[in-house]
């Protein structure tokens, strides 16, 4: 007979192991290609068959309209923004979503999602970065609104890019030219956004895997509570005491006050408590590698 959610809770609940609003941070021990995304999907696979209600969040993420083209494709024919990460992190997570449009889970995995142009730097002249537009989604409890942000300077350039339905979709508009307008708007709704998302995403799961972007310590300058911190990088797997995780980047932060802080100055700062080395394996076999690995970590 399968167990109910209540057997199990029960058997967590005498082991010892709570999972009521568990924050798991994975982060990137490089910059790209860490696997963030792929122990994530690992992570969730894992709690999915411990029966435990999880799901992803990727509050910031990004992708290249040249090297990502099929999915921004599909997603700009609806009328909406994200992409390859946020897809599979919506598959693997747990599906009862209350009060979210099954047309809007990438959305609520990853509130915020920039469309790269090509290469991926900043403008020497405008200060702008090199991006097309911004999807700025916010999860108010009377509805949901999407921004747009668009990098007006930019946007002649990609005129065979249909954006007419995520325009259409979109509740405002923002067209930046310039540096500070674009900081405005960042610091206006970027982090309130993601916080109105993270709230109702921990309200609706018992277990929330945040995954951040690049090697980026910290994906968002308000998370400042987290159970279990997670650096990954091909070949090996950290865990770090969140407390001085948090601690370390709290201190990096008041020396690099104007910079997104990097991981390889925050693990340089404090030991891990656990290591777990990782051979390689071929692509059909990487997920349940990875999940088979997870146990190790805890």
């Amino acid at each position: 007979m399968e167990e109910t959610k209540e057997q199990r809770d029960n058997e967590r609940e005498i082991s010892g192991t709570h999972y009521d609003n568990y924050k798991a941070l994975i982060v990137g021990l490089k910059e790209k290609d860490a696997g963030k995304t792929s122990f994530a999907l690992a992570l969730l696979a894992y709690l999915r068959e411990e029966g435990i209600n999880a799901s992803g969040f990727k509050p910031r993420a990004g992708n290249s309209v040249w090297y990502d083209y099929d999915v921004v494709h599909e997603a700009l024919t609806q009328g909406r923004l994200y992409g390859k990460d946020a897809k599979r992190l919506s598959s693997a997570s747990a599906s009862a979503y209350s009060s979210v449009s099954t047309t809007q889970i990438e959305e609520f995995i990853n509130p915020i999602h920039r469309l790269w142009a090509e290469p991926s730097h900043i403008n020497p002249s405008s200060q702008i970065p090199y991006f097309i537009l911004d999807r700025v989604t916010l999860w108010y409890k009377d509805g949901v609104k999407n921004l747009v942000v668009e990098n007006e300077a930019l946007s002649a350039d990609y005129n065979n890019v249909d954006f007419r339905n995520i325009r259409a979709n979109a509740s405002t508009i923002y067209q930046v030219r310039d540096l500070k307008t674009l900081n405005t708007i960042t610091e206006k709704y970027y982090s309130y956004a993601v916080e109105l998302a993270y709230k109702r995403m921990l309200a609706q799961h018992e277990y929330v895997v945040i995954e951040s972007y690049s090697d980026i310590a910290l994906p968002w300058n308000g998370l400042n509570d987290l159970d279990i911190v997670i650096g990954v990088k091909p070949g090996q797997m950290q865990v770090y005491e969140p407390k001085k995780y948090l601690a370390a980047v709290q201190l990096v932060t008041q020396t690099y006050s104007q910079e997104e802080i990097r991981t390889a100055r925050i693990v340089e700062l404090i030991k891990p408590l656990k290591e777990v080395i990782v051979p390689p394996f071929r692509s059909e076999q990487l997920l349940q590698a990875l999940t088979e690995k997870i146990p190790l970590l805890f």
